[in-house]
């Protein structure tokens, strides 16, 4: 049983750390509150300033369940974006740690219509650039209860972590209710040293996504339909559709639903299929968000699903907070 219990976490290990890619996903699924994390010329775009915390739990019911927290920060000072996130993945017996840090300048193009308060953001045009970094480790302590796994070399303390700086480059335009974005990550094919030897980079991938808020009930309600395509250097390939539809009650409350379909295919033409429900409440300058994904492949069905909660704050009253 000691030997049977040895290969599974080895195995479960070895997989988790085969490509470094699987760190990228952790952030980027969480995009739908908070755009900024696929595309960096998002920080600072609004002219508030931000903070946002988000905890994912991943098929809860289960031991060692996958937990993930993002801390995320942005602002602006004049035309210039300054953004950051940190994040932290525990994964059973591997854990997760890493951060970007941004530079974004914002161009206004607008000086007629007043859409927002400040009619310079109204029509904008945004670039920005990050660095990344992203540093594996696995939790050693589990191994050393098996004396087997003391004289095998690879879980050597020298070869039990590993480390791989990045960066990313994106673009964003918005014009009064329409948006667009495209970003491009993993831009330096930077490889990670795991078990003494060069793992394959993370995959460059590109993301776009575009949208359009339309305006109901004098500006209190609105709809806004959102369509978001990722490819990366595999050719996995990812679609999803957002429709949200919120209302601004009163300049102290104010709610947002939104529904979430997602299809993907891997270069071998497997698909996945998901769908989440949200909700999210602005108590004056608060948010709390809630999210549910619901696997339409119906592969899992020994846990109670993967759930996401988001606590935020904003230094101004902002409508589209989670943009």
């Amino acid at each position: 049983m000691r030997l049977k219990k040895y290969l599974v976490l080895m195995v479960f290990a070895l997989t988790g750390v085969a490509t470094l890619s699987a760190q990228e996903e952790i952030v980027y699924d969480q995009y739908h509150f908070n755009y900024y994390l696929v595309n960096p010329a998002l920080a600072g775009a609004e002219p508030c300033t931000h903070f946002m915390l988000t905890n994912k739990f991943q098929w809860v019911g289960m031991d060692d369940f996958p937990m993930t927290q993002v801390l995320t920060a942005k602002g602006r000072i004049n035309n210039v974006g300054l953004g950051g996130y940190l994040y932290n993945d525990r994964n059973g017996y591997s854990n997760r740690l890493g951060g970007q840090f941004t530079f974004a300048y914002h161009i206004p193009l607008s000086k007629g219509r007043q859409y927002t308060k400040r009619k310079t953001y109204d029509r904008q045009l945004s670039f920005g650039v990050s660095f990344k970094f992203n540093y594996f480790y696995i939790n050693k302590e589990i191994f050393d209860k098996d004396p087997n796994a003391l004289d095998d070399r690879a879980f050597a303390d020298d070869y039990l972590n590993g480390w791989a700086p990045n960066a990313n480059f994106g673009v964003y335009y918005k014009s009064y209710g329409g948006f667009v974005g495209l970003s491009m990550t993993n831009l330096i094919p930077m490889r990670a040293t795991l078990y003494g030897s060069q793992e394959n980079p993370a995959p460059f991938t590109a993301f776009l996504f575009g949208g359009y808020t339309i305006d109901l009930q004098n500006n209190n309600t609105y709809l806004e339909p959102m369509l978001m395509l990722k490819m990366d250097a595999y050719l996995d390939i990812a679609m999803d559709l957002n429709v949200k539809f919120g209302q601004d009650v009163s300049n102290k409350w104010g709610y947002w639903v939104q529904a979430s379909y997602r299809h993907s295919w891997d270069a071998g033409n497997i698909q996945a299929k998901t769908f989440m429900p949200m909700f999210g409440f602005r108590i004056q300058k608060f948010q709390i968000a809630y999210a549910f994904t619901l696997d339409l492949n119906s592969l899992i069905t020994q846990s109670a699903g993967t759930h996401e909660i988001m606590l935020g704050y904003t230094f101004c009253y902002q409508k589209h907070f989670c943009r």
